[in-house]
């Protein structure tokens, strides 16, 4: 219901994921166990990935539990994932799995294992109690009765598909299938995507990767095979689009897998460029290498009793809605639980999540939806995170700079942050350690629609100088805000206008001119209902003061929907607003305060209104239509590509009366038949409708119920009629000729009892009804971890993991201070010592500028005394969001709600006592002070959990080691880890550092990374000598660090590049024993200033938690101070930085090394990585741009076997009539209009001339 119902009778299959595999609890400590759930889940790609790059050899080692949650809409994907793992869990050959998991077509051997796993799969599932005794029931558990029905019907449909009759008639259907794919959809040129997955060997594998690419989708098989595997693999063409085979067209079986590991490959000290050879074969070794890693730590993870995975069949938000009643998370009750009674939920899992992945799911869904939806259901703590992907450009279009984010929202980005306590990390850290160097490879060779992102969301903490940041009162308090109305009306008006931006005549046509300019489709869909608002007005409502007029805020807003917001048909979405409005206590409007008859009456008068027999006093009705499948005859005969996936909606019409309602439920079957009303008559039902579920969907032959809530009072006049429309936008508008104006699928009359149905509730689906024996029903789930029925064995209330926070005592209350037409608030005077309303002030885009806090001391005598007597009032900066006021001798804290910048203002007014302090919110723009750039907090004091806020884990030990050998494969062979580190620099650090003539440059972000960059470059010997020992030292100091680097890795999951070291702090205490061995220590000197010296002290902590894997000790000198790092806050050089608890825990490689091995008791292991700008950065810096700059040199031809571009090679112009375009004489690649023209090209030419 927030999201758009579609006709999506036509539509993509994804059985295989289209992004490298991550790991999906990267950011969480490794003593905490895992609550995981992925929402768009695909294959289990990121399971596996996750089990490996978690997994050690060596038995003192940290380790966790898993409770993973899988949720998928498309049933044959879910089935998929269970048949793969069942497999894994049976040791199956691992050659056979491949096959049966990734390739279209298939040996006949093959066939039969297959065949064989499916009728036991179907054996053990003949009823939910009877899989979930199983012994892969145990491990791989369902969360519905609904779930298992889906998948067993797919894998009996998938075991008849392999019956000997049919199979060769079966291949080649599929074989025609996939050749019109490819004529269709890549014959425009070469499909780049698959190479992201080697992220910064990107461009070694762009050639391999484009010829696999068309040789999978001509031959169906990862492998080359000399005779045609003759079977068809019915887990790619039997869906829930039925025998079509409706694979997405850009799938390929390598992206989910690290292909740099064709170059960098596991297990070995080896080196494999590939020099841009089209030769797929060494990319396939490498996925098949991974594969067998993966399934090996799978196996382990399981006889170790390590996880349980609980799958769901379900729509992502209508879950997030049903997984636990008391949540609530879409505000209606009453729907959630009938969603999670018509599909049997079993409640066999957690309800609340430290770790939510929901991969693209932003790109099909909209941002809005999935942070009003889904944070309910991340626990309250400043370790979870919810973790998102983003493919389409539409969304983070970095095109746009710092207005990227912006363009999410609609809005300020902050504001929204401060509005739903959680933050983009990056935003907070102003830097990551995830790179993407491969989507800036991937445009220096095609502009294309997508882009991959990652960004990883928190609840915003309060970042000490000092301390073991382990308080979560900032994050789980809940502030209450003042405001000037106006202000929050322009604010909230913004973020309307960009929910419904397609609405929008104006917006519409200039993203019609723009397409038409870029030469591409038009393909924006709207994201949104007016629900998904609704969410969003509650969410503000909830954190409004009770002194904020709201009905004038909401009166006002209505005046602005129905007039300013530019969109004719808003005024026919206004009952559906108000409806929802009331549904989730945000505003009960006049007509829906009195009963529906005596509305009725009033707004139709003498047209008439059936208010006789009737004694129905609900305001607000559930109307269920029930559509023939062959009203979408019209939609589902015409070509996908024509059509695409039009959204729909329900209209109630009377007369010249017309209102739109987007935010419906659609569910598949019939309806139970009802006795009693009289044909004419209108009748209401008190309680949920009744039908029978039809699983094959839009395959089936029952009708199509679509259920939304309307007020009663129009289905009471006379005349009254209910439509299923296409919503009219310019992507439907071709649909108009066949459709007419109004886009009409379906119409009848509301008292036409066979197609509609009036009740109080939304239809229930009476074929999952009942739950087995010790299972929980949707009703009861209230006070259990993961219900009744966990499949972790052993005591589940052990489970290591946060402590529960406990919420704040004290309502605090601040002022909203909103830039724009700001006018300063009539502050009420506040009573006590809760802190006053923060005031919001908007800019140039409506936005909160500033917040205010009111210390009133009127109730406190002793502190009235010092006011009166005008003692000195000052305050101290605490932390990211704190500030200690001074009054006298006395002295308050005040932590607000989101970080806070300078100049802090103070105001005070001694005979109304109170203090005010006045606060700039930070913006992503501000300096952030080191602590919050670089933070650590502790997750479980008692577990001595620490990990770093804002950079990933990695564990050294599972990531490739890159050989460096430089006369084999010279200096070049290592550019891409040059480019890496390139790309490391913002455009602004990169001018800082090529136009500084100074020793330091000023910016300290600058300085840090060009450290970076010199230590990996100097390692490899690119430039100078190659060294693996570096001293940092301070001007004035002397060395304050040794740096011994062992090698460099590959980041898989952070698609970058890593330095395995050993950090040596220079300590007082520890500089007698270091003494002897620096005596003629040989080492390559880096010089820091002053601030970047601090920097490193302050970073040098996240470096040793980010790898750690070891358990820090009861001694650990972190937990008895209280402090990280130790020098905190002061960060003087000679002071440890690091505790002791991992001094010398090293591989045996390090004690290998006799120059390194004296000072390894005094040193601690570290992972440094490269840190990169915001993904959504203005800042970030263009391949194409660089290498322009860097070398002159055209990029490498490795798009060989794209048409070549027409035209004068220099001045692009086209050959006519009185202009003949001439070749190269000695190339004949290239072809000029004049003689000025090859002239002017001769340096740029000259260089690839020969080539």
């Amino acid at each position: 219901m927030l999201h758009p119902e579609t006709f999506d009778g036509h539509g993509f299959y994804y059985p295989l994921g289209n992004s490298p595999a991550i790991n999906l609890v990267g950011f969480l400590p490794p003593e905490i166990d895992a609550e995981v759930l992925l929402l768009g889940c695909g294959d289990v790609r990121n399971i596996l990935f996750t089990l490996f790059a978690e997994s050690s050899e060596t038995a003192n080692e940290v380790h966790r539990k898993y409770h993973f949650t899988c949720c998928d809409f498309e049933g044959a994907v879910i089935a998929r994932n269970i048949l793969l793992l069942a497999m894994i869990l049976k040791n199956e050959e691992a050659s056979t799995m491949w096959s049966i998991y990734y390739d279209i077509f298939m040996s006949e051997t093959c066939s039969q294992v297959l065949k064989s796993y499916l009728a036991e799969l179907l054996s053990a599932s003949e009823d939910i109690e009877l899989w979930l005794r199983s012994d892969l029931g145990k491990v791989l558990t369902v969360g519905s009765k609904y779930t298992l029905a889906v998948v067993r019907r797919l894998w009996s449909a998938w075991a008849k598909s392999l019956d000997e009759k049919g199979k060769g008639q079966r291949r080649k259907s599929v074989e025609r299938e996939l050749a019109n794919i490819v004529k269709e959809r890549h014959s425009k040129g070469s499909i780049l995507s698959v190479a992201r997955s080697a992220g910064p060997l990107t461009i070694e594998v762009m050639r391999a990767s484009m010829d696999h690419f068309n040789h999978y989708w001509k031959h169906g098989t990862t492998d080359r095979h000399t005779e045609k595997p003759p079977v068809s693999n019915p887990t790619f063409s039997l869906t829930k689009y039925g025998r079509k085979f409706s694979v997405h067209y850009g799938t390929n079986p390598l992206a989910g897998f690290h292909l740099s590991t064709a170059v960098v490959p596991f297990g070995s000290k080896d080196f494999r460029p590939m020099k841009s050879s089209s030769d797929f074969t060494p990319l396939v070794k490498c996925a098949k290498e991974e594969f067998n890693l993966w399934c090996q730590s799978f196996r382990n993870a399981q006889e170790n009793n390590t996880f349980t995975i609980c799958f769901f069949v379900d729509e992502a938000l209508e879950l997030c809605g049903s997984l636990s009643p008391r949540i609530d998370a879409t505000g209606i009750k009453e729907i959630n639980e009938n969603n999670a009674t018509s599909k049997g939920y079993l409640h066999n899992h957690p309800t609340q999540f430290n770790v939510i992945d929901i991969s693209n799911l932003i790109d099909h869904v909209g941002t809005y939806n999935i942070l009003l939806s889904i944070l309910a259901l991340l626990r309250k703590d400043h370790i979870s995170y919810l973790s998102t992907e983003t493919l389409l450009k539409h969304e983070f279009n970095i095109d746009r700079g710092n207005e990227a984010l912006y363009n999410v929202f609609g809005v300020d980005p902050a504001s929204v942050f401060a509005l739903l306590g959680i933050t983009v990390v990056d935003f907070m850290c102003a830097q990551t350690s995830i790179s993407q160097v491969s989507e800036h490879q991937l445009e220096a060779f095609a502009d294309g629609e997508q882009r991959h992102g990652r960004l990883v969301w928190k609840w915003i903490p309060s970042f000490q100088p000092e301390g073991l940041n382990e308080d979560c009162t900032s994050v789980t308090q809940e502030p209450k805000f003042l405001y000037d109305v106006r202000n929050m009306v322009d604010f909230l008006a913004a973020i309307y206008k960009k929910l419904f931006s397609i609405e929008n005549h104006t917006w519409s046509l200039q993203q019609m001119e723009d397409c038409v300019k870029k030469r591409k489709p038009m393909n924006i869909l709207q994201h949104n209902t007016r629900m998904t608002f609704s969410l969003l007005l509650q969410k503000v409502k909830r954190l409004t003061s009770a002194t904020v007029n709201w009905n004038e805020l909401m009166e006002r807003l209505l005046l602005f929907v129905t007039r300013d917001c530019g969109c004719f048909i808003a005024p026919c979405f206004v009952q559906e607003q108000d409806a929802l409005n009331l549904l989730h206590k945000i505003k009960t409007v006049d007509y829906l305060d009195i009963p529906p008859s005596l509305a009725a009456t009033r707004f139709r008068g003498a047209r008439g209104h059936r208010t006789s027999k009737i004694n129905y006093e609900s305001v607000l009705t559930c109307i269920t239509l029930s559509v023939p499948t062959k009203a979408f005859n019209k939609l589902s005969m015409r070509d996908m590509k024509q059509v695409g996936t039009p959204q729909l909606q329900l209209t109630l019409s009377c007369g010249d009366l017309m209102n739109h309602f987007c935010a419906i439920q659609r569910k598949f079957g019939d309806l139970d038949a009802i006795d009693g009303p009289e044909p004419g008559e209108i009748y209401f039902e008190r309680n949920a409708p009744k039908f029978k579920e039809d699983l094959d969907g839009w395959m089936g032959a029952s009708t199509i119920l679509y259920s939304c809530m309307v007020p009663t009072w129009f289905l009471m006049l006379i005349g009254c009629k209910i439509s299923l429309d296409v919503v009219s936008n310019p992507m439907t508008s071709l649909l108009i000729t066949e459709l007419g104006p109004f886009m009409k699928l379906f119409e009848t009359d509301v008292d036409d009892h066979k197609s509609v149905r009036l009740s109080t509730m939304f239809p229930l689906a009476k074929t999952f009804l009942g739950v087995p024996t010790g299972l929980k029903a949707a009703k009861d789930l209230y006070n259990t971890r993961f219900g009744a029925s966990s499949t972790l064995k052993g005591d589940t209330s052990k489970l290591k993991g946060m402590p529960t926070p406990k919420p704040s005592g004290l309502q605090l209350e601040y002022t909203f201070l909103m830039s724009g037409r700001t006018r300063r608030l009539e502050r009420q005077q506040a009573s006590g010592f809760g802190p006053l309303p923060g005031s919001l002030d908007f800019g140039a885009h409506p936005m909160i500028s500033r917040i205010l806090y009111r210390w009133s001391v009127e109730s406190d005598h002793s502190l009235v005394k010092l006011l009166e007597d005008k003692a000195t009032i000052s305050t101290t900066r605490e932390g990211s969001s704190g500030i200690r006021v001074h009054l006298g001798p006395s002295s308050k804290l005040i932590v607000f709600p989101f970080p806070i910048g300078e100049p802090i203002k103070l105001s005070v007014a001694r005979k109304s006592k109170y203090i005010e302090i006045d606060a700039p919110m930070y913006n992503g723009l501000m300096r952030a002070p080191l602590y919050s750039q670089f933070p650590l907090v502790i997750a479980n004091k008692s577990l001595r959990s620490i990990v770093p806020w804002g950079m990933h884990r990695i564990n050294l030990d599972k990531s490739p080691v890159v050989l460096i050998d430089l006369l084999k494969h010279g200096k070049n062979g290592y550019d891409w880890i040059s480019s890496a580190a390139t790309f490391s620099l913002s455009r602004q650090e990169r001018t800082n550092i090529n136009s500084c003539t100074q020793k330091y440059f000023g910016d300290l972000m600058s300085e840090i990374k060009e450290t970076i960059h010199m230590i990996i470059i100097r390692y490899l010997g690119i430039q100078g000598f190659q060294h693996n020992c570096f001293v940092l030292s301070c001007e004035g100091v002397g060395g304050y660090m040794l740096i011994y680097v062992k090698d460099i890795r590959l980041d898989l999951s952070g698609q970058s590049i890593t330095a395995d070291c050993a950090l040596v702090p220079f300590e007082d205490n520890n500089l007698p024993q270091l003494a002897p061995n620096l005596v003629d220590f040989h080492h390559a000197p880096l010089r820091s200033s002053p601030e970047e010296s601090k920097a490193w002290l302050q970073i040098t902590p996240n470096l040793v938690e980010r790898c750690r894997t070891w358990q820090h000790k009861p001694s650990c000198e972190y937990i008895k101070s209280s402090r990280i790092p130790l020098s905190a806050p002061g960060l003087r050089i000679g002071d440890p930085p690091i505790c002791d608890c991992g001094k010398g825990i090293f591989p045996k490689t390090f004690y290998d090394d006799p120059v390194i091995k004296p000072f390894l008791p005094h040193a601690t292991r570290a992972a440094l990585g490269l840190l990169f700008p915001p993904p959504y950065s203005k800042q970030l810096q263009n391949m194409r741009d660089l290498i322009s700059k860097t070398s002159g040199l055209r990029l490498p031809n490795i798009l060989s076997e794209e048409p070549k571009k027409t035209g004068c090679a220099l001045c692009g112009k086209e050959e006519d009539g009185d202009r003949k375009l001439r070749k190269c004489s000695a190339c004949m690649n290239v072809e000029y209009c004049s003689k000025e023209c090859q002239k002017k090209d001769w340096k740029v030419h000259k260089k690839t001339h020969g080539t």
